[in-house]
C-alpha cells in the first residue's frame, strides 16, 4: 500500500487455495465474483471500575487484548467448489460419455418412478418378458431429464417394465453437500485501490469457513453465497494476515 495516507475503494480478483485434510495446498485458483472481502481483527477489554463516592463507575485501569481474527466474504458469481463449499461438501467431476443403461422398474399409476439414471438421450419400455414394446405418451411418460417414467394406464399399475436406451454424454460438476465439517482455505486477493491506482494485495494463511448461505435454488434474484471464518496464524508465523 501506499505511504501516505489515502482513501481505500478497492476492485480485486480473489485467489482460493483448498488445503487438503492435511493443510496443504492444492493450488490456488481465481474465485468466482468475491464481493465482499472483509478481515477483522477480534479484541477484548478489561475494565477495573471504581466504586468510590466520587469515582463511581469511573475506570481505574483498562487492558484490552486480541481474542482472534475472522473473515467474512460474499461471492454473487461462483464455481463449483465455492457452491460445494457453501453446502459444506465437495465438488466431484461427473464427465461421462453417452452410453446404455438398462433399468428395471415398478410402475405407478400417474406417479413418477426413478430409473436410477439421468439425462436420457433415449428410452425404450417393455414389459417384464421384453415381449410388448409400450407406447411413449400412451402408455407412459419419461422425463428424460431426471430420468423417471410415469405409467398413464391402470394396466401397467404394479407391473415390472424394463426400460433401457442410451444416455446423454455429461460434463460439468456433482455437489455432494455435508460431507466435510470444516473447510480450509488460503486466501490471496489482488486488489487495485480505485481511488489511486496503487496495488493492495491481501493474504490470508488459512482460514477455516463456515457457511451462512441461505441459498434459494427458486428465488427471484441471483443468490449470493457467504461465509464467515476464523483466520489461523500458522506455525512459522506471528499474524494470521497481512496488507501490502
Amino acid at each position: 500500500m501506499n505511504n501516505a495516507p489515502v482513501g481505500l475503494i478497492a476492485a480485486g480478483d480473489l485467489y482460493m487455495d483448498f488445503l487438503d485434510s492435511n493443510g496443504n495446498s492444492t493450488g490456488f485458483q481465481l474465485a468466482g465474483n468475491c464481493k465482499k472481502f472483509a478481515p477483522k481483527v477480534e479484541t477484548e477489554t478489561k475494565e477495573n471500575k471504581l466504586n468510590g463516592r466520587d469515582t463511581f463507575g469511573q475506570t481505574a485501569e483498562s487492558f484490552t487484548r486480541i481474542t482472534g481474527s475472522s473473515l467474512s466474504m460474499t461471492f454473487n458469481r461462483y464455481d463449483p467448489q465455492i457452491l460445494a463449499a457453501a453446502f459444506m461438501g465437495s465438488a466431484v467431476d461427473m464427465t461421462a460419455a453417452a452410453g446404455p443403461y438398462t433399468a428395471s422398474i415398478t410402475a405407478i399409476k400417474d406417479r413418477w418412478v426413478e430409473t436410477g439414471y439421468t439425462g436420457l438421450d433415449t428410452c425404450v419400455v417393455k414389459d417384464a418378458t421384453d415381449t410388448t414394446t409400450y407406447v411413449a405418451g400412451t402408455d407412459y411418460e419419461v422425463n428424460k431429464r431426471t430420468g423417471m417414467i410415469k405409467a398413464l394406464t391402470t394396466d401397467l399399475d404394479g407391473d415390472t417394465l424394463h426400460v433401457s436406451g442410451d444416455t446423454l454424454a455429461k460434463t460439468g460438476a456433482k455437489i455432494t453437500a455435508g460431507t466435510q465439517s470444516v473447510v480450509n482455505v488460503a486466501l490471496r486477493l489482488d486488489g487495485k485501490n480505485l481511488a489511486t491506482g496503487g496495488n493492495v494485495l491481501v493474504t490470508v494463511w488459512q482460514a477455516q469457513l463456515r457457511s451462512e448461505t441461505d441459498f434459494d435454488f427458486m428465488g427471484e434474484d441471483f443468490p449470493e453465497v457467504t461465509f464467515t471464518g476464523t483466520l489461523i496464524t500458522p506455525t512459522g508465523k506471528s499474524w494470521p494476515f497481512q496488507v501490502e
